[in-house]
């Protein structure tokens, strides 16, 4: 029912981007036992309801259409590298990967580009505030501090991707 709203991108952990799709998966939040390329299938079939579908992991998942002027549309995948082994330590921290897809996508120029640079921004955020961590609660505390220091010059400098066709 929810995709009928055709919402402009979905973002999930593997087993809730399987089960959105009608494939299977019943875990929920952070009970996932899923990789994310396991998703890939699932997020490539939600595409027929959105433009980008990531499903977060170890190595974030990223599918979305891209188009040139020689090629119609078709789905490209991006793997996502980085972040922190903490992140499913702390609570909620889906939920703030979700808070900066929205923000992504509210100003973004394609909704394809906002899923990839919010995943990106969310990973380099980790990886900063696993730096100087003593634990997983002082994680925490670092990584709010990781999400606001990450910036485009950051961006460009340490982002960790790879892109290929479907």
């Amino acid at each position: 029912q929810l995709l009928a709203f055709k919402p402009a991108v979905i973002r999930g952990n593997a087993s809730e981007i399987i089960g959105l799709a009608g494939l299977g998966s019943h875990a929920r939040g952070f009970d996932t036992s899923n990789d994310p390329a396991q998703a890939v299938p699932a997020a490539v079939q939600l595409l027929e309801h959105t433009a980008a579908v990531s499903a977060s992991g170890a190595i974030d998942h990223v599918v979305g259409w891209v188009a040139d002027a020689q090629n119609p549309p078709r789905p490209w995948l991006i793997k996502i590298a980085g972040g922190s082994a903490w992140l499913p330590k702390v609570t909620a921290s889906g939920c703030s990967l979700g808070a900066l897809v929205a923000a992504y996508t509210a100003v973004a120029s394609d909704y394809l580009t906002a899923l990839v640079s919010a995943h990106v921004h969310f990973a380099l955020a980790a990886e900063l505030a696993e730096a100087t961590a003593k634990g997983p609660g002082s994680f925490a505390t670092a990584f709010i501090d990781g999400l606001d220091a990450v910036d485009a010059e950051l961006i460009r400098a340490k982002a960790r991707f790879e892109a290929s066709p479907l």
